[in-house]
């Protein structure tokens, strides 16, 4: 649920720090176009890094390159910031093909259905919402603080991450069947 609210958070704030940056419409428009193109690239670039290094290392190497990023996008000028989108638009897609992964080995194979409904749910449910709790902080405190949010709930989402490793498998198979020569 957290990803999904960075990565929705994100996207609200965008146009806004483009604007602020001097960007036209068409740079705002190509811009947008290189984080959608960025994250169609990711759901295959996550999901390929999380088979060669595991879950947790995935999520948490995306979830850091993620805040990086976006305090990137806010503290560069604009040319530099729209170089950094898709590799944002990396990151913020391709972490939740990976946590789609992770529900079926934190529940009991008769609970699977269930359990992606929830998630699925939960996921929604917080892309949705995150707009509009990121607009009232940006509301209060502008946009440049919104988006730092963003950087920060992304930064939260390790802890868990980190808490729900012991309960997933891929980490451990993926150092034990790697050979050596391979790392």
């Amino acid at each position: 649920m957290l990803d999904s609210a960075v990565r929705m958070g994100f996207l609200t704030f965008l146009p806004f720090l483009l604007i602020d940056k001097g960007a036209t419409l068409p740079t705002r428009g190509l811009a947008l176009a290189l984080v959608f193109i960025g994250g169609a690239a990711g759901k295959f670039a996550c999901g390929w890094l999380g088979e060669r290094v595991g879950t947790r290392r995935t999520v948490l190497f995306t979830e850091i390159a993620t805040a990086v990023l976006i305090l990137g996008v806010l503290m560069l000028p604009l040319v530099p910031a729209i170089v950094l989108l898709p590799a944002l638009g990396v990151m913020l897609n391709g972490t939740s093909s990976v946590l789609y992964g992770t529900v079926p080995e934190l529940t009991p194979p008769h609970r699977t259905e269930r359990a992606f409904a929830l998630f699925y749910t939960g996921t929604i449910g917080a892309g949705a919402g995150a707009p509009v709790l990121y607009g009232v902080l940006g509301d209060a405190f502008g946009p440049v603080t919104a988006t730092a949010a963003t950087a920060i709930t992304a930064l939260a989402i390790c802890p868990f991450m980190i808490a729900l490793s012991r309960h997933l498998g891929s980490d451990a198979e993926v150092e034990t069947e790697t050979p050596a020569s391979q790392r």
